[in-house]
């Protein structure tokens, strides 16, 4: 089956690219609603027919190189450009042109709404206050940039350990991990240690052979270090993914030496679902284990942003994030100015209104 790709502003107009390329007796295997209500469709025919001729026709999608294509949804390699594309095709609600007045009280309403810590909220009001920029989205941004880290590069040449509370998404931030190092030319091994949680060894088995990235079992802080050691001569970054836990209370001894085994840098996942408070709380702990950064899951489930404002004015740099649970995805970074324009794009359904 060859595959092509087509984007609409509703079903309709998708169809009708799709069959004006490949004719009537083109199969859908796959169709999506994008963020702005667009309608991402895949379809194919079958056999080795040439589709009508459509080069001077304008299509609304480009289509994917059929070399980077292979089974009826096609690779990993060509999913992951096709979402990246389309993510940057998508039109950004608070984009140029588009302005707040600074209003100190709707600051206030804003940080409330979202549930920001009270000491974190009066903080940002202040430094945006100072700031003297007229535009509220700005003016956000330049009080968050005081308070927000830079997320470090990669300190250990050896690779990543990931810890943080269970269901926030490590097993899926490395498979996400991987694929951003695999893109990016670098050999990556996926390393297991949680043998014993149902389910997770078949998930990142899952996640390994859709990578097509070797996967070893480390049931052992003695086995981790040993394969640190082969990804090492192999050239090849380990990313390794561990039990849940919760990192303000006590550890088991095992979870101790994992996270010191082999010289791995330590990576905390955190959900940005999670309290605002204990967000806090999380991060402190994180760091006493170790932990010189975060990544933050979960940005399409938190209406409410306050923990994710707290993970970021934390002590600790939150290098990346992510809003899906799909591997083709990704992961993005978080800047001020990103942040600022999120938390500002949800004011109409958190009802901001002025402090009387």
């Amino acid at each position: 089956m060859q595959l092509r790709t087509f984007l609409g502003k509703d079903m309709k107009e998708a169809l009708s690219a799709m069959r004006a390329e490949l004719g009537d007796e083109a199969i859908i295997v796959a169709s999506e609603k994008t963020k702005d209500g667009s309608v991402l469709l895949r379809a194919g025919f079958e056999g080795t027919r040439t589709p009508p001729d459509t080069s001077e026709a304008e299509t609304p999608w480009p289509s994917p190189d059929p070399a980077h294509v292979s089974g009826v949804l096609g690779s990993f390699d060509a999913r992951y450009r096709e979402a990246l594309v389309m993510r940057l095709r998508v039109p950004r609600a608070d984009g140029p042109g588009y302005s707040r007045p600074f209003d100190r009280d709707q600051l206030v309403s804003l940080l409330r709404a979202h549930r920001t810590p009270d000491a974190l909220a009066d903080a940002l009001v202040e430094e945006a206050g100072r700031s003297g920029i007229p535009d509220l989205t700005l003016a956000l941004a330049s009080a968050l940039d005081r308070f927000m880290r830079n997320g470090p590069a990669v300190k250990a040449p050896n690779g990543m350990i990931l810890v943080g509370p269970p269901g926030a998404g490590k097993t899926a931030i490395a498979a996400k991990l991987a694929a951003q190092y695999r893109l990016a030319g670098t050999p990556v091994v996926l390393a297991a240690t949680d043998t014993q949680t149902a389910g997770q060894m078949a998930r990142l088995e899952s996640f390994a052979a859709c990578l097509d990235v070797p996967l070893v079992i480390a049931s052992t802080p003695e086995i981790l270090s040993e394969e640190v050691q082969a990804a090492s001569y192999a050239n090849a970054f380990l990313i390794a993914d561990c039990a849940g836990c919760d990192p303000r209370g006590p550890l088991s001894s095992e979870l101790v030496r994992f996270l010191a085994a082999g010289r791995l840098e330590i990576a905390g996942v955190v959900s940005a679902t999670c309290d605002a408070e204990e967000a806090g709380e999380i991060v402190d702990a994180l760091a006493k284990l170790g932990a010189e950064k975060l990544i933050v899951t979960g940005l399409d489930l938190a209406r409410r942003k306050g923990a994710l404002i707290a993970f970021a004015c934390s002590s600790l740099a939150v290098a990346q994030v992510t809003a899906s649970p799909y591997l083709a995805d990704g992961l993005a970074t978080l800047t001020p100015l990103i942040l600022s324009r999120a938390l500002l794009a949800d004011a109409a359904p958190l009802v901001i209104r002025k402090v009387a």
